[in-house]
């Protein structure tokens, strides 16, 4: 109550004082002398000095006024810190008045004067600054000290005293009960988490497993709680320290840590707007002619639209190396609009990046590079069986940096794409199913079977075995004409090359077979034929030797 009653007394002490200055504005433009006989005229100069530096008076961290420019051999801060002490002396002086604050005309100079003490000089530059006569500028700038005075002995009263520590006991006692609120729901959080464990909180991904997922969930609720009531305690001096004229810069202060980093923040936010949308702009078109491509490599993929010379398999790798330059492209053209792109430090680390991405992907960069020619040149598909140096299996993958085999062992074995340029492959696939794989069996027999016999016999052999061709016909090749025999070369057609290590062992059994049926011996590798007059030095079974009766 007593401070609303003294705002509206400073503001009609105001009141009247501008009234007082306005009239006697208007009497001296009908050249007039002002009431007090002390002030004299004072002319108005239409021009005004170049700017002068200027220096705050500060009460209780408050700016009260400026002043500008030097008095005699005073600056403007020596000005201001003499301004400061003498209206600092006056607040706390209880026996203070503001009928004993007077204005007297001093040469050049309009001083304003508590009973006999200079408080403050105005000159013309200083009257010219605020846009008002000398007199006017002298009446402002008593006003202004006349209030600051009031104010700060009336925060002095016994009764503000009184409700500014009636004040910050309500503030603690808030604090309390509120740290006691959240220390309380933390516990009821705490005891909901233990409930839902192996319920709505599992294990995360793997990493974790549910009691794991239960502690670090009890964690973050206790991280939260720490971070409200250090929020609310730091408001809370807030409030304080605003209760108490004395303290109130340090309120400020402790404000500007919060304010001025989001207000700065906010500015830079505001500012990097335009570039932010222009961003986002390019971003999406770019997205949207990468989706348009990729529907074309999905159309092309599945033979919906097909280019003479493209084949459907480079479909992706080649949407792959196309959204790869998009993308660089479009960095390209974002990198200018990106914050402190043009800073120094920026430019170090891109170069930097650049650089150690050079020195320690030689062998990466080979990798891929293999990859690429790789894919166009088209050695292999997925699922082929393939032989790749020393190594004979099925591909599992293929990505730009390797190729993964698996044997006929279950073996995975993973080929560097570098290593695959270097060696030679054999693709046992690519033609199977259209021209049929052929596969081969060389057997030796002495010279004393018909040639003949042994096709007829070899062409059983071909018969008896499963998966070979019906329609392609097996042909025999007589190889080489050795010392002790003759190799015979059956050659047979299979559509799976997949198969073709059962096949061989199937060829191999039936050859045993059919010619131990019909009692020629196999004289390959070199046998040294040298037997009884009986046959018991034969290398035929003996289930196989036909008997005479």
């Amino acid at each position: 109550m007593h401070k609303i009653i003294l705002q509206i007394t400073i503001l009609l002490t105001t009141l009247v004082f501008l009234t007082t200055a306005s009239f006697a504005q208007k009497k001296n433009k009908k050249n007039t002398t002002p009431p007090l006989e002390v002030i004299e005229k004072i002319d108005t100069i239409s021009i005004k000095p170049l700017k002068l530096e200027k220096t705050p008076v500060l009460i209780l961290g408050d700016t009260l006024f400026y002043v500008y420019g030097n008095i005699g051999s005073f600056t403007p801060k020596q000005r201001a810190k003499s301004i400061e002490d003498k209206i600092t002396t006056l607040a706390n002086d209880y026996s203070f008045s503001k009928d004993s604050i007077r204005l007297s005309k001093a040469g050049n100079y309009l001083n304003i004067i508590y009973k006999h003490q200079i408080l403050m000089s105005v000159d013309t530059i200083q009257a010219l600054e605020e846009n008002k006569t000398k007199k006017q500028a002298a009446i402002y700038y008593m006003n202004k000290i006349v209030d600051s005075v009031e104010q700060q002995l009336y925060q002095k009263s016994w009764q503000q005293i009184a409700l500014q520590v009636l004040g910050s006991l309500v503030v603690v006692v808030a604090e309390i009960l509120i740290i006691r609120f959240f220390y309380y729901l933390y516990r009821r959080v705490k005891v909901v988490i233990w409930k839902q464990r192996s319920k709505k909180i599992k294990g995360l991904f793997g990493l974790f497993d549910d009691q794991k997922a239960m502690l670090i969930a009890i964690h973050m609720a206790r991280i939260i709680r720490f971070i409200i009531i250090l929020l609310f305690i730091y408001f809370g001096l807030l409030i304080i320290f605003t209760l108490f004229p004395y303290t109130k810069h340090i309120s400020d202060e402790l404000m500007g840590y919060v304010i001025r980093p989001l207000k700065s923040a906010g500015v830079s936010i505001k500012d990097y707007m335009p570039k932010l949308f222009t961003i986002i702009v390019i971003v999406f078109m770019f997205r949207y002619i990468q989706k348009f491509i990729r529907y074309l490599a999905d159309r092309i993929a599945t033979n919906k639209i097909t280019i003479k010379g493209f084949y459907p398999d480079w479909a992706f790798p080649t949407y792959n190396i196309i959204s790869g330059l998009l993308f660089i492209f479009m960095f390209i053209i974002i990198f200018p609009y990106l914050p402190n792109s043009d800073s120094q430090i920026f430019q170090g680390v891109s170069v930097f990046a650049g650089i150690m991405l050079s020195l320690g992907s030689t062998s990466v960069i080979g990798n891929l590079v293999a990859g690429l020619v790789i894919t166009y040149m088209r050695p292999f598909k997925i699922g082929d069986r393939i032989k790749l140096g020393e190594y004979t299996g099925d591909v599992l993958e293929k990505t730009a940096l390797v190729t993964r085999l698996k044997t006929p062992k279950n073996e995975v074995i993973t080929i560097p794409n570098s290593n695959i340029m270097s060696a030679y492959t054999v693709n046992y696939s690519q033609s199977a199913k259209d021209y049929g794989l052929i596969l081969f069996i060389t057997v030796g027999v002495g010279y004393d079977i018909p040639w003949q016999k042994v096709h007829e016999l070899l062409f059983e052999v071909a018969n008896r075995t499963d998966h070979i061709l019906k329609r392609q016909k097996p042909f025999i090749l007589q190889d080489q004409l050795q010392d002790f025999y003759v190799d015979y070369q059956l050659n047979v057609y299979v559509k799976d090359a997949k198969i073709a290590a059962r096949v061989y062992s199937d060829l191999r059994q039936n050859t045993q077979d059919v010619f131990a049926e019909n009692n020629i011996e196999l004289v390959s590798p070199h046998y040294n034929v040298n037997r009884n007059v009986d046959n018991t030095d034969s290398t035929i079974p003996n289930s196989y030797i036909k008997k005479t009766p």
